[in-house]
């Protein structure tokens, strides 16, 4: 039976705008009929790829990109034992389409994967070395190799290139508000100090505040399926995502806003299958002063409903900072690292 675990957020930012559509204006959704402020599943996977917490843990990460020349750059002075027309040979032959394209300025060539794809620098070493080894350049797109744990987790698909393909093991959600949202305007100045008025730029930014719900699920069989290694292998991945969904933050406008929390509370459920608790605030928690506290009462409230009303077979931990959560169905723990199931 295969084993899946839920993570399950709240956490709280005052003003802030971590995610802005192609307008630049503060990302939204409507649910439960009213409008909420929204973080997307891509904006919080990328920063938890860029965050030192989740490198730390982490032995190498992807480098994902669709610049063939900047990547044969990168290849041949991170692993100087090869020598620079091997590498070039092993790129064109690792899967993706290539196609090149003249700058219509300086006329320079440039060389594009057809897609911006995840690249390891030891997969393509061992693509070099299998190579070196006597292995034909236009077998390598057919060797299945190991995908770094980012891509495990999140997964690979090349058209090009199917045998590169990799299911992601992990499913992540856009973050919604508990309540109602308010996308407020802030107009700034960019003062100029020579100026009599002292204004030489005025602009505006949309942002806004909220109890953010974040939710993942990481299938661990197929996690472990991926990098081929044991379920209990995979336990310090899960607990690094743990420790990250609980407290990296989105980037954008960081410099202007600073809203650097941590979640105050977050439950990690161990199941047979996928559960979001997302509908425990498809009614808009009441924005008033507690705010936190009825989020984390409605959905542990919402969870014993659903593991009672559908017979569920789910083991639950939860760190809670206010001291909000009472039930019998949840395992209540003091530190987040200690949440691993």
């Amino acid at each position: 039976m295969t084993t899946f675990i839920n993570i399950h957020a709240l956490i709280s930012h005052p003003s802030s705008m971590m995610n802005r559509d192609d307008s630049g204006l503060q990302k939204t959704a409507v649910f439960g009929g009213t409008t909420r402020s929204r973080i997307s599943s891509q904006c919080l996977k990328r920063a938890i790829r860029q965050s030192d917490l989740y490198k730390k843990d982490v032995e190498e990460l992807s480098i994902r990109t669709n610049r063939f020349d900047d990547l044969l750059k990168l290849c041949i002075e991170k692993p100087p034992e090869f020598d620079a027309k091997t590498i070039e040979s092993v790129l064109e032959n690792m899967g993706s389409k290539i196609k090149t394209e003249t700058d219509k300025d300086t006329k320079d060539k440039r060389r594009y994967f057809d897609a911006v794809q995840p690249y390891s620098l030891g997969a393509i070493r061992e693509a070099i070395n299998i190579v070196q080894a006597g292995t034909d350049l236009k077998e390598l797109k057919k060797i299945v190799q190991l995908p770094t744990i980012d891509v495990a987790l999140s997964g690979r698909m090349d058209a090009s290139c199917p045998e590169r393909n990799v299911e992601a093991a992990m499913s992540v959600a856009h973050s919604l508000t508990t309540h109602s949202a308010d996308i407020e305007v802030d107009w700034f100045t960019a003062c100029d100090d020579l100026a009599e008025q002292g204004s030489g730029h005025i602009g505006t930014n949309e942002f806004s505040s909220g109890v953010f719900y974040r939710y993942a699920s990481i299938n661990v069989d197929l996690l472990a399926q991926n990098i081929k290694k044991s379920i209990e292998e995979t336990a310090f991945i899960i607990t690094t995502i743990v420790n990250c969904f609980a407290q990296v933050s989105p980037s954008a406008k960081q410099k202007t806003f600073a809203a650097h929390n941590k979640a105050d509370f977050v439950l990690c459920t161990s199941s047979n299958q996928p559960l979001s608790l997302a509908n425990a605030f498809r009614k808009p928690i009441p924005n008033t002063g507690e705010v936190m506290e009825a989020s984390i009462q409605s959905l542990v409230s919402h969870y014993e409903k659903l593991v009672d009303g559908y017979d569920l077979e789910s083991k639950a931990k939860a760190f809670d900072m206010t001291n909000t959560a009472q039930s019998e169905k949840i395992t209540m723990v003091n530190k987040v690292s200690e949440l691993a199931f």
